[in-house]
């Protein structure tokens, strides 16, 4: 599991790309409280939702509510998930990107920080 917090922008301004940091099978994302003094601003989102493009429609979440979360439940004991991203591989003398997990912006025009959390 690894988790962190990422600085995203208002709703006037461009969408945050968040990118896989590890062979990730489930991410969740939620507003973090500690920006604009604990206000909630919600968030404006866009995922590979298979649309054509990806990455194009934008969907909302209130502020203050459920995260978002992407990929299925981890299994426990001895079962594995479906792997949803993995991180740039610069290995065999070629490079992959690491994978697009989403993009983000605030619901509104105040900016916030949101935390993601990946599970391998």
């Amino acid at each position: 599991m690894r988790t962190r917090l990422i600085p995203i922008n208002g709703s006037g301004g461009a969408f945050t790309p968040v990118y896989a940091t590890m062979v990730t099978r489930r991410v969740e994302v939620v507003e973090d409280f500690s920006a604009n003094g604990g206000v909630g601003q919600g968030i404006a989102y866009q995922i590979d939702d298979s649309q054509t493009p990806p990455f194009t429609t934008v969907y909302e979440i209130a502020p203050q509510s459920e995260p978002l979360i992407l990929g299925e439940p981890i299994p426990q004991e001895t079962g594995y998930g479906r792997v949803i991203g993995t991180p740039p591989d610069n290995s065999g003398g070629y490079a992959i990107a690491a994978t697009l997990l989403c993009n983000l912006r605030s619901a509104t025009a105040t900016s916030t920080t949101v935390r993601v959390t990946e599970f391998a």
